[in-house]
């Protein structure tokens, strides 16, 4: 009897084993897109189009941003003195457009110093710098504002000189 189980078994695997592999095969196909024939394109004709003529664009030329008063002031001081820019700090008291003052620093000096700087077609020119008074031969000239320069110092008479 225990024979009879064991064919009966092994039948009911056979048939499940050729069913799964049925299945199995057959969803692997009906995955394959069938080709179908599509109908034939229809012409659809249009006018000629006309030539449709743009306006050639600009060229754009770069803009070169102006520069800060400031920042020119720190160039020429740069420039002057052949020092890295980054070592030089300005600081503007007065700047009319024309004339400007203020304190300057170079990096690694202990202390800084006064400024006088006119502005020329070119740009910022340092008239004068220094620690002590102003020299009246070095601003000769230029007719600083008497709110920026209000004495100076005649180095021929040796004086003061209130403006």
């Amino acid at each position: 009897m225990e024979r009879k189980y064991i064919l009966i078994i092994a039948i009911i695997l056979l048939v499940v084993a050729l069913v799964g592999g049925g299945f199995l095969l057959w969803t692997m196909r009906t995955g394959v897109p069938s080709i179908e024939s599509s109908p034939s394109p229809t012409v659809i004709s249009s006018p000629p189009a006309s030539p449709v003529l743009l306006p050639s664009p600009t060229p754009t030329v770069p803009v070169e941003e102006e520069k800060s008063d400031l920042e020119q002031i720190k160039e020429a001081f740069a420039a002057r003195y052949n020092k890295p820019i980054g070592d030089v700090t300005v600081t503007i008291d007065e700047n009319t457009g024309t004339y400007a003052n203020g304190g300057v620093k170079f990096a690694g000096e202990i202390g800084g110093g006064w400024w006088l700087a006119y502005h020329e077609s070119t740009g910022w020119f340092i008239v004068a710098d220094g620690n002590g008074s102003v020299i009246c031969e070095d601003i000769e000239g230029y007719d600083f504002p008497v709110s920026m320069v209000p004495e100076c110092w005649e180095e021929a008479t040796s004086k003061l000189i209130k403006r």
